[in-house]
């Protein structure tokens, strides 16, 4: 079986002189595969494993190109006998027609550069540092109480400066920080006014200070835009609470009768249904005007550089293609990332956002990792096809998560998960102990990984409201090692540029073993990553030919310090029970 197609999943312009090019073949025919092209002259590319089905195999290859916006090309497979097969536009056979792909400026998905480099740290803010206790809302609890949904413990704009030190002691170069906008509760996804810090947080020249602050670090800062429905005290729903339908903001809702009322039952519609976040009306041109100017003031005003969107997918798709035009014409350089907890193809066409939060990485983490549902070769099979349904750039803007505001801490889901995993116990030391390979992966892994505040520490916790704890500060209080562990990761990972912009390439599977191996390619680099999933420890030998390594060559392995050589065609690599391997030539 070969099959190619110029089309999303097997063409995709990268610029206007690069282009990105697939190939699918049976399993059983795993073979050599080249791309031959006529640049000048013919020239010839190899092609490398991106992607497994369970019968197919895609094989993938990026060529430059001396003109832009055109490319004739075919294939050659070459056989285990030594024999070439080619496969052109009209079949396969000696000779035949190329295939032929033309491109414009509208076909290249392209995301802010930076992207590609960020290591990303989600910030509850009420709950992350008290940096000003002048500004705390009434009621304020103790540090450390456990937190409900309704107490407020005193973190603010002012704490997040102060920690900056400690920001960039971890390594992160990008925050997403939860509503900052004034609202009554202590998440504020119940907006009050878009234009305004909550006062509890600090105030318009705070948010300026923490910018300039954190830009000056290094480390840039996006934030999250509630814009599918408000609280029950914005100006607008106030209005029409107090004059009815004769509001001129009666359309900016979707009331049902007046009075506007909001028990038993709301008779408007509201989020969820719940009566406190009632749903604006985003077909309505003024309720458009009015949330695109707060998509662009903050860019302009503060200097902030993106958007995390809140609840997308329940927003009319056509505001969403104003409000990316609005943006990316206030700033090129901005982010915006979506909330879509499952198939986020729809969005990612280069008309709606960069990328997604990527909680279908996060399903997966979890089902093979900490519950053991399938096999490691599955884990490698299907985060395949995740990267198969989306842009080649998209799948380096997505925001690779484990954990969230709206999850289980990352360290208590895997105790939930191995508690039912016969043989497990569940205990913390165990979770931590499955966890480090996953951390491996997520931090090796094209896309930004992101991680949630204090699950580098060791920080527990169940769903919401349990998973949004405060912060411990004092050190004794931390996991060190679990700590260090991320900081050599993130390390890595700002080191070796193919961690941040290469390619993917699977190398093998061991199911027995619970091995993973698998390379990230760019420009003639590599760095390759061997993951031990296992509870056992043991000695992983990769061959040569597999993962591309000359004889005699030298490679370092950045988690434990070792220098290991290629000798005999193999290089052999013990690992302990739950760890891995990040292997570079310096």
């Amino acid at each position: 079986m070969l099959h190619h197609r110029p089309g999303i999943r097997f063409c995709q312009p990268l610029a206007p002189d690069r282009l990105l090019l697939r190939l699918k073949i049976g399993r059983r025919e795993q073979q050599s595969c080249q791309v031959i092209y006529e640049d000048r002259g013919l020239k010839t590319a190899p092609m490398y494993a991106y992607a497994r089905t369970p019968r197919y195999l895609y094989y993938q290859a990026e060529i430059s190109l001396s003109r832009h916006w055109r490319c004739r090309y075919f294939f050659r497979l070459r056989e285990g006998d030594g024999d070439d097969r080619y496969i052109f536009a009209g079949g396969t056979g000696q000779q035949g027609r190329p295939f032929t792909y033309q491109w414009t400026p509208a076909d290249i998905f392209t995301v802010p550069d930076w992207i590609y480099d960020a290591v990303s740290y989600q910030i509850f803010p009420d709950r992350f540092y008290n940096g000003n206790p002048a500004n705390d809302p009434p009621g304020t609890r103790p540090w450390s109480e456990a937190p409900t949904r309704e107490n407020f413990f005193g973190g603010d704009l002012e704490g997040i400066q102060a920690k900056i030190p400690y920001l960039k002691f971890l390594g992160v170069n990008v925050l997403w920080l939860n509503p900052i906008f004034a609202a009554s509760s202590n998440h504020r996804y119940n907006t009050r006014d878009y234009l305004a810090v909550d006062p509890a947080l600090g105030d318009t020249d705070t948010l300026r200070r923490l910018v300039a602050s954190l830009h000056g670090a290094g480390i840039r800062i996006i934030l999250d835009g509630v814009f599918n429905h408000t609280g029950t005290d914005f100006f607008a729903f106030k209005d029409v609470v107090a004059r009815g339908a004769g509001s001129p903001y009666k359309d900016w809702y979707y009331f049902y009768d007046f009075p506007v009322r909001s028990e038993p039952r709301a008779n408007y519609a509201c989020w969820w249904d719940i009566p406190s976040l009632p749903k604006l009306n985003v077909r309505n041109p003024e309720v458009r005007n009015y949330l695109l100017h707060v998509a662009t003031y903050w860019l302009w005003d503060a200097g902030t550089d993106g958007w995390r969107l809140d609840v997308p997918n329940e927003i009319e798709p056509p505001f969403w293609r104003e409000f990316y035009q609005q943006v990316k014409g206030t700033n090129p350089g901005a982010y915006i990332v979506g909330e879509i907890w499952r198939d986020a193809r729809f969005w990612l066409n280069g008309r709606y956002f960069d990328g997604v939060m990527n909680y279908l990485f996060r399903d997966l983490v979890l089902a093979y990792f900490a519950r053991r549902l399938f096999p490691i070769s599955t884990l490698d099979m299907l985060l395949g096809l995740v990267r198969l349904r989306y842009p080649e750039a998209a799948n380096f803007a997505l925001l690779n998560l484990l954990g969230s505001h709206d999850t289980a801490r990352i360290i208590t889901a895997f105790q939930e998960g191995l508690a039912g995993v016969p043989g497990h116990s569940g205990s913390y030391a165990e979770a931590v102990a499955h966890l480090r390979p996953a951390l491996i992966l997520q931090l090796t892994y094209p896309g930004a990984p992101l991680i949630y505040y204090g699950d580098e520490v060791g920080l527990t916790g169940g769903p919401d409201p349990d998973c949004r704890r405060t912060m411990p500060w004092e050190p004794r209080d931390w996991d060190r090692d679990l700590l260090n562990f991320y900081r050599c990761l993130i390390r890595l990972r700002h080191q070796l540029r193919p961690l941040r912009r290469g390619f993917f390439q699977p190398l093998f599977t061991d199911d027995q073993a619970e091995v993973y191996a698998y390379a990230r390619r760019l420009e003639g680099e590599k760095v390759i990553i061997i993951l031990n999933a296992s509870d056992l420890p043991q000695t992983v030998t990769l061959a040569a030919a597999v993962a591309g390594l000359a004889e005699d060559s030298t490679w370092r392995d950045g988690l434990s310090n070792r220098l290991l050589e290629v000798k005999g065609g193999q290089i052999s690599l013990p690992l302990d029970a739950n760890s891995g391997a990040v292997l570079y030539q310096e």
